[in-house]
């Protein structure tokens, strides 16, 4: 099932159509696995998470897959608690700086997300512009929301006004995929 949070949609319409998605999927059968994609289109790289969705979306193996959800979060930052409600796993995509070099992909879990602020070098979420994504962690652990997370970063090289990725961020969408694919299986 996809979604798309990016859209023109007025915020009571994309909370309303997530909590039928969250009552759709109350009850059903297998483990939910949610890959969410954030950014914003018009800010250069930031738009990594959106464009790796967009291609997920094209994928013929994740067709059909009733307890895969491939959602475009936009820029979203308090909705992830709502999408994460019903999943039992998710997958996050988004542009990131953790200290790594640009274009280089890191992999991180909730615990990981934590060290990682505490260190001199604070983790940065750049498309979730209302909450990042170490304060929507801390919220689903107050709510004692426990998921399997798993966030899929890559440091941005430009976050300006553009609506084109850089080549180097670009050119790692199939390594991204194949992330999220190998995860899967």
């Amino acid at each position: 099932m996809d979604k798309d949070l990016n859209s023109g949609e007025n915020l009571n319409n994309r909370q309303n159509s997530i909590k039928e998605n969250i009552r759709a999927n109350e009850g059903a059968g297998g483990n939910i696995i949610k890959i969410i994609g954030f950014g914003n289109l018009f800010m250069g790289d930031d738009g990594i998470g959106v464009k790796v969705i967009e291609e997920l979306r094209k994928h013929d193996s994740l067709k059909g897959a009733n307890n895969i959800e491939i959602i475009d979060g936009g820029t979203s930052g308090v909705d992830l608690i709502f999408l994460l409600k019903d999943a039992d796993k998710a997958i996050i995509v988004d542009a990131v700086d953790a200290g790594q070099e640009i274009g280089e992909i890191k992999v991180f879990s909730f615990d990981d997300i934590k060290s990682v602020n505490s260190k001199t070098r604070p983790f940065k979420s750049f498309s979730m512009h209302d909450m990042d994504l170490a304060e929507v962690f801390e919220l689903l652990k107050t709510l004692n929301l426990n998921k399997q997370i798993m966030i899929i970063g890559i440091k941005p090289k430009n976050i300006g006004y553009s609506d084109r990725l850089s080549p180097e961020i670009a050119e790692k969408i199939p390594e991204i995929i194949n992330l999220i694919k190998k995860e899967l299986h």
